[in-house]
């Protein structure tokens, strides 16, 4: 049987932010495909998925791949209304999608973001945002590990899956609707209501209250503290000085406590 099956796609394109759904038995990068659709003038709303992605990216260059069929990896094409000062916002709003999405099968008490956009269950990673400004577009990609049962992974990969959580099955179709259906929610508050954003980031944020290390050109070490309303975050270090942190890899040192 085809992915995604017919009632699927009923579900979500014409909906929210989907135009169009394409879904591919195999690519090198969702993210690349829809930045190369962009820069030809492609709307708003064409989404790119596939069962295996061969060479797909995360932040800081890093390379990665999907095992066929076993979870979710797409692209979803926005031209959003919002300013551009407001777009660091998006990828926060990418992260609420995956938390609801994982939500629906695993329960939200179980959950939380690393900011901005990892989302870890039960403390270890099971989905992962990229999100690409291409001029007036904005390329947000998503990858959900819905099944990893039985797979081999590297010794060092922190990673689990929603199937592993709940011991069971679950409907990778299902998943993608409700991953589909919420980015629409959430576009559509941050184009409507852009201060509502945060507060909600907030409540769903685990790395707040942590102490961590913030990997880039200057790593920033620290207590996670807040957020500023643009969505950048807030780091106090142990001098008592504060930094704004608007880019980088967040690495969790320990809970709050």
């Amino acid at each position: 049987m085809s992915f995604p099956p017919q009632w699927a796609v009923e579900r979500v394109v014409g909906h929210g932010v989907v135009r169009r759904l394409e879904w591919r038995d195999r690519t090198g990068s969702t993210n690349a495909d829809l930045s190369a659709a962009a820069t030809a003038g492609e709307p708003a709303g064409l989404v790119i998925g596939t069962d295996l992605q061969t060479a797909g990216r995360g932040r800081r260059g890093r390379s990665w791949s999907e095992s066929p069929g076993r979870g979710l990896a797409l692209s979803v094409l926005l031209r959003p209304s919002l300013p551009t000062s407001r777009w660091p916002l998006l990828p926060l709003v990418a992260g609420l999608a995956v938390h609801d999405a994982a939500a629906s099968v695993v329960g939200a008490e179980r959950i939380g973001l690393k900011w901005p956009n990892d989302l870890l269950l039960d403390g270890t990673k099971t989905s992962g945002v990229l999100v690409e400004a291409l001029g007036d577009a904005v390329v947000v990609g998503m990858g959900v590990n819905v099944d990893w049962r039985g797979v081999d992974r590297p010794a060092d990969l922190r990673a689990t899956s929603l199937a592993e959580a709940v011991d069971g099955d679950v409907d990778r179709a299902a998943v993608l609707v409700e991953l589909l259906e919420a980015l629409g929610r959430w576009v559509d508050l941050a184009e409507t209501d852009p201060e509502a954003v945060v507060p909600a980031y907030v409540t769903r944020c685990a790395t707040l209250g942590t102490d961590v290390v913030v990997h880039g050109p200057s790593p920033v070490t620290g207590r996670a503290v807040g957020l500023t309303h643009e969505g950048h975050l807030r780091v106090r270090r142990e001098d008592g000085t504060e930094v704004v942190v608007s880019a980088g890899d967040v690495e969790h040192l320990r809970p709050a406590g």
